[in-house]
């Protein structure tokens, strides 16, 4: 064998080596990239939102209140809020155009329903956690008189900016004189 066929098993085993070492570290970067994107997905996945119950009724003054008990689910593996909570009002008037009223939390009263508790907002969610409880607003009599509700939008903003609805097109309707369930 001559030197220069020395030289040139020498140098392809050297080729081989480094493709295989090279093919290795591929692999290895594939996996970690695969981690990795799956740790960040687990970390910025989205509060879903349940509707539990929706009712409405009046309170002791007489004013129409509506009342949603909502839970909201984190499944991410890292602490979320919900900042915001807002009622969307689709209303028809008596010519037959559509508006929208938003409505803001009413903190100081819930429904005599389930053993849920109000809802302070911001909702703080742990890591893969669950939290519910009954939201409450104040509707304007005019939208009960004077316009056709077509639905509601119990909109939630969370911290990283993410919108999440829930819809109900029909409510139940307490009577002042209905008992805790």
């Amino acid at each position: 064998m001559t030197v220069e066929t020395q030289i040139a098993l020498v140098s392809a085993i050297a080729a081989v080596i480094s493709a295989l070492m090279a093919w290795h570290s591929a692999a290895t970067a594939k996996r970690a990239l695969t981690l990795a994107e799956t740790d960040h997905r687990e970390k910025h996945e989205s509060i879903k939102s349940y509707l539990i119950d929706g009712v409405s009724w009046q309170n002791a003054g007489a004013e129409n209140m509506v009342s949603f008990a909502c839970s909201f689910t984190n499944s991410a593996n890292a602490p979320n809020t919900v900042v915001r909570i807002e009622l969307v009002v689709h209303a028809y008037d008596t010519e037959g155009n559509l508006s929208q009223v938003i409505l803001a939390p009413f903190i100081e009263e819930t429904p005599p329903l389930w053993d849920l508790k109000k809802l302070p907002v911001p909702v703080n969610l742990n890591p893969r956690s669950t939290v519910s409880g009954w939201v409450t607003f104040r509707v304007p009599t005019h939208l009960v008189t004077k316009r056709r509700i077509d639905k509601y939008e119990v909109a939630s903003i969370t911290s990283t900016g993410d919108r999440v609805v829930v819809e109900s097109h029909l409510l139940r309707r307490l009577a002042n004189d209905d008992q805790p369930t």
